[in-house]
């Protein structure tokens, strides 16, 4: 049997992660089994378990992959040259707009998923994304603070954003044209607040 070169392992890998994310968005996570998985990728169940120990170890991957969104617009935003609040209100419409356009993060939240796939993972993978997050989310706050936002409490502000970037989640729950304006005041009224 011919050896898989480290460019076909990639490429595997990268076909697990794109065929488990479709399969997730259209079934859920409970729903897609990995035998749905590796028949999407053509690849045995057994090389399955060479690339992850587990589904909930792939969705976790996948997931990860999603957020690193986040930290590309983090990153693009910090590189525009803009006051305090135009900051804010930048990373509130493009984080709105992320999450509006991904069905993957749509149907997990929906289908109140994330919760109970949570719980299944690792303990210490748990703690090691809590971390990587909070730290890449402190770098942005103490950005925003050397940049004029107001609120002292990294703590209040990280709890803020991430409650506030998941609203779009309940854009059906309010209906339109309520919820379009709605999230316009919302954000003109808290990136005036914080920089007041």
């Amino acid at each position: 049997m011919a050896r898989i070169t480290s460019e076909q392992r990639k490429h595997i890998h990268e076909e697990l992660l794109n065929k488990s994310k479709e399969l997730f968005t259209l079934y859920g996570f409970a729903k897609t089994s990995i035998d749905d998985i590796v028949n999407a990728c053509g690849i045995a169940k057994g090389s399955f378990y060479t690339y992850f120990s587990s589904k909930e170890e792939l969705f976790y991957t996948v997931l990860r992959r999603e957020e690193n969104i986040k930290e590309k617009i983090i990153s693009e935003i910090m590189h525009e040259p803009l006051s305090a609040k135009e900051l804010l209100i930048r990373f509130f419409e493009k984080s709105f707009k992320n999450i509006e356009q991904n069905p993957f993060l749509q149907s997990l939240y929906q289908r109140g998923e994330y919760e109970r796939i949570v719980k299944r993972l690792p303990r210490d993978l748990l703690e090691n994304h809590a971390k990587e997050d909070l730290d890449r989310s402190l770098n942005f706050i103490k950005y925003l603070q050397e940049n004029g936002v107001t609120e002292d409490d990294p703590d209040i502000l990280i709890g803020l954003f991430r409650t506030t970037i998941l609203i779009p989640l309940h854009r059906q729950e309010i209906g339109e044209p309520t919820f379009s304006k709605m999230i316009k005041k919302m954000i003109e009224y808290l990136s005036e607040g914080l920089t007041k």
